[in-house]
């Protein structure tokens, strides 16, 4: 589990009882399309057996596999002395604390911790538009987009690199029913001399390479949507003339004196927040507010990871020949789930790409066949993964415990695993102060790696 995981999706115990709120686990595999289990309060258990509250069917799965306890500050599932064993994040584990972002497999189920709100039947991922696909975090994300499409709203489109924000434009024009065109743009691909004539257009002569006349992107777009992705590029001259624009819903090409008309819904992308870019001064405040209609973040793969296996295969499928697409095994999608996947979508197909060139021929996919295929800078663990160290060796400080001590010990040790190792939020939640924590970590002889930051 990554650190940004942690810090992207709020920790399930902070928020347990929010009305609405249930924790669940989405299962990316074996099923493509995904399903969801609810994890109810008190004792909950996983395996074959018709019996159990979450039956996970399978010959790799024991009658009855894990157990998964929801606590009160702290939900923890617990191996049954199954044959294969449980994995949390990637690593075998007899018992350990989950929770949102948390990854388990369990026989050949691989599954995700999420937050949900209400019931969900179904398949749990589904095509968003023609050829884009998500799962129930980013089709909640965008579901505003969907009821404020026929509006006339402008709208402010937020995430980081490749997170799919053109396409969500896209899907925001296709569900507008604007007849005219959707025209995408980079505006930091835009040169500053050259950006005003490219956007409003200039007649023949306007300027001594303007040899014939260009209506500009705006007019090119009349009646449809214009997409401006990273938009806070634009230079300082520009942003009042786009401003103009905006206002009186026409333009002026460079050596017209004639306004034109123009209807155009305007979607705008950045890849950080636009109040930020006002706050350091390299974005109009007027010019955001007149943007500002709805505004919509899209979060990145490693807080959205039970979506990847699903995006994953559907690249493989579309990038596949005459051999057709090899099965993943639990394997594989456990080690994509547990990717943090810093260039987001781009890197799954890039990945996809990767292992159709190479593996195309394969009838299963298994993990040994993405070694060397994956950034290598990203397959260290990550700082929280780290921070879940291994089970400590006997230390003469447990020996003389009392049952009582031992229980209190097991309990620490959890409770830093779940917080990554951040004593001063481990303390809150064992309602003790980081400073009796400290003692109770040296008379115990725990030793866990310690946060960088703490908070």
């Amino acid at each position: 589990m990554t650190v940004e995981k942690t810090t992207q999706r709020r920790s399930y115990t902070e928020t347990l009882g929010r009305r609405g709120e249930k924790l669940a686990i989405v299962w990316a595999h074996p099923d493509p399309d995904g399903r969801v289990s609810l994890i109810p309060a008190g004792r909950s258990v996983l395996g074959r057996d018709f019996a159990c509250e979450i039956r996970l069917p399978g010959d790799q799965t024991s009658r009855q596999h894990a157990e998964i306890v929801r606590e009160t500050a702290m939900v923890v599932i617990a191996d049954l002395n199954s044959m294969n064993g449980i994995y949390v994040d990637g690593r075998r584990v007899s018992r350990a604390p989950i929770d949102e972002g948390s990854v388990i497999r369990i026989g050949d189920w691989v599954g995700v911790v999420v937050k949900v709100a209400g019931e969900h039947e179904g398949p749990v991922f589904q095509e968003i538009i023609p050829g884009y696909f998500g799962g129930p975090t980013t089709v909640a994300a965008v579901e505003p987009l969907r009821k404020a499409a026929t509006s006339d709203l402008p709208i402010i489109i937020e995430g980081e690199t490749g997170t799919g924000k053109e396409g969500i434009a896209r899907a925001t024009h296709l569900w507008s029913g604007r007849k005219g065109p959707f025209i995408a743009v980079n505006c930091a691909a835009l040169p500053e001399t050259l950006a005003e004539g490219e956007l409003f257009g200039y007649r023949k002569g306007a300027f001594t390479s303007a040899d014939r006349a260009n209506p500009g992107l705006f007019q090119a777009a009349n009646g449809g949507t214009l997409f401006l992705d990273e938009v806070t590029d634009l230079s300082a001259a520009i942003q009042p003339k786009l401003l103009r624009v905006l206002e009186q819903s026409e333009v002026t090409p460079l050596g017209e004196s004639k306004p034109v008309h123009v209807d155009v819904r305007i979607v705008v992308a950045t890849q950080k927040s636009l109040a930020s870019a006002v706050h350091d001064k390299r974005f109009r405040d007027d010019l955001m507010a007149r943007l500002d209609g709805l505004r919509v973040g899209l979060l990145p793969l490693r807080s959205r990871v039970e979506e990847v296996p699903n995006l994953f295969a559907r690249l493989l499928k579309a990038r596949s020949g005459a051999h057709g697409v090899p099965t993943m095994d639990a394997a594989v999608v456990e080690r994509l789930c547990c990717h943090r996947w810093p260039q987001n979508i781009r890197e799954v197909a890039n990945l996809a790409k990767r292992v159709i060139a190479l593996h195309g021929d394969e009838t299963i996919l298994k993990r040994s066949h993405l070694v060397g295929l994956m950034r290598t800078a990203e397959d260290a663990p990550s700082k929280s993964e780290s921070a879940r160290a291994e089970p400590e060796p006997p230390n003469a400080a447990v020996d003389g415990l009392t049952p009582a001590e031992r229980e209190e010990r097991q309990r620490i040790i959890e409770v830093l695993d779940l917080c990554a190792g951040n004593q001063t939020v481990a303390a809150k939640k064992l309602n003790m102060s980081r400073s009796t924590l400290v003692l109770k970590l040296k008379r115990y002889g725990i030793r866990r790696p310690q946060a960088d930051r703490e908070a």
